[in-house]
């Protein structure tokens, strides 16, 4: 489950309350087997969204092991955008009951295929391929003890240096992230494809690890 809240003017406040118990009220009259609590809760849904059903959600699971920790029951995680890491069954859960559009994405597993088609001398990061790139990352900046909003994709090897816009050379970081470095004495590289590791040095020649995925990123390196 989640929790969505919203800090309004009283009027504000009291006046969607309202209208959510009213409509609730007319639901139940004309014979809505669900719970007042289901019913506001359904409406709320639907009417910030503009679907016309709360079940019609549209979903899609980044998938965190193998493809088949997803269909099997006894799986341990899989990692819905926007939110985080959830047990398996919960996810296939969520994918076989919702009405809306449904996808999964196999993000940190070693692909028997291309995982995403791109072409490498694109300067920028866009459709797809940028896509991949926020849901591999969780959505938050790759840099050391940094959980802000990713707001750039930074290409790992710079593209003016050669470095390609691909997959594996792309990682997303905040605005200050990217911006920082560019400053004399930082490094940032690649040390591993699968898990997505890469590895930022400091001017004061510290060296920190972060991984993609539910792992916690910003690791000091044992050997930094």
């Amino acid at each position: 489950m989640s929790v969505l809240s919203g800090l309004l003017p009283v009027e504000q406040g009291v006046a969607c309350l309202a209208a959510l118990r009213k409509h609730t009220d007319a639901v139940v009259a004309a014979g809505d087997t669900r719970t007042r609590d289901q019913i506001m809760a359904d409406t709320l849904v639907e009417r910030v969204t503009g679907q016309a059903r709360a079940a019609d959600v549209n979903v899609e699971v980044g998938i965190v092991l193998p493809v088949d920790a997803l269909v099997d029951p006894d799986g341990a995680a899989a990692e819905v955008t926007g939110h985080g890491p959830i047990p398996a069954p919960i996810a296939h859960d969520i994918l076989a009951t919702t009405r809306g559009r449904r996808w999964w994405r196999r993000l940190f597993t070693t692909p028997t295929g291309g995982l995403v088609g791109a072409d490498p001398r694109r300067r920028c990061f866009d459709g797809v391929l940028a896509h991949l790139i926020r849901v591999r990352d969780g959505g938050r900046c790759r840099d050391p003890f940094c959980d802000a909003p990713i707001r750039h994709l930074d290409h790992i090897h710079p593209y003016r240096a050669g470095g390609p816009t691909s997959l594996d050379n792309g990682r997303g970081v905040c605005a200050r992230g990217n911006y920082v470095r560019e400053m004399p004495g930082w490094r940032v590289e690649l040390v591993r494809r699968h898990p997505h590791t890469v590895r930022t040095t400091t001017p004061t020649g510290h060296t920190y690890i972060s991984r993609a995925g539910p792992i916690a990123r910003g690791l000091p390196n044992p050997r930094g």
